[in-house]
């Protein structure tokens, strides 16, 4: 199983936009505040989310934390129009989420809005596949249960070797230069 095509396209522009979002024109940290513009402006960006979801999910950038990465990765295996009931709805998915109490007020006014529903759980799913980064190969063998028992040796390993790489690339030291 794999990521849905449209998830793995909609995730692409999601992160673009929050690469977009994450500093001004000299180069400075400018994310937090671009976000709070954003959150501030949500009455006139939600119009956006049938054409646009990716813009705007971004106000939602920190806000859940997964309590149930199996049902995340059903959704993200899935496309939201056109496969009936495979499709979760929020107040389902929302019990499966610890949720910013900041991001409270945003929620409902966007569940208030035509799509709204299905956007929210769009917005989840991509915070869902920012969390979990280049490890979502890894994390797709762990959910789908393909993996044979000589396959979780050498998993464990490719996975090491990404983290390590994961932790060296924000500046921490690598536990093989550790090791060396």
């Amino acid at each position: 199983m794999s990521i849905s095509p449209y998830f793995a396209d909609l995730y692409a522009n999601y992160e673009a936009e929050l690469e977009d979002l994450s500093s001004d024109s000299e180069g400075k940290s400018a994310l937090k505040k671009r976000l709070n513009e954003k959150r501030q402006e949500i009455e006139h960006i939600l119009p956006m989310i049938e054409f646009a979801p990716e813009m705007v999910a971004v106000i939602f950038h920190n806000a859940f934390s997964f309590n149930n990465p199996k049902a995340m990765q059903s959704i993200i295996f899935s496309e939201p129009e056109g496969y009936g009931d495979d499709f979760i709805s929020w107040d389902e998915l929302s019990s499966h989420l610890s949720i910013a109490s900041w991001a409270n007020q945003l929620i409902d006014a966007t569940l208030n809005t035509e799509g709204g529903d299905q956007f929210m759980v769009i917005a989840a799913a991509l915070e869902f596949m920012r969390s979990i980064g280049t490890h979502t190969h890894y994390v797709q063998e762990e959910v789908s249960g393909h993996e044979e028992e000589d396959d979780d040796e050498d998993g464990a390993l490719q996975l090491d070797e990404s983290g390590s790489d994961w932790l060296s690339e924000q500046g921490f030291e690598s536990t093989e230069a550790e090791n060396n």
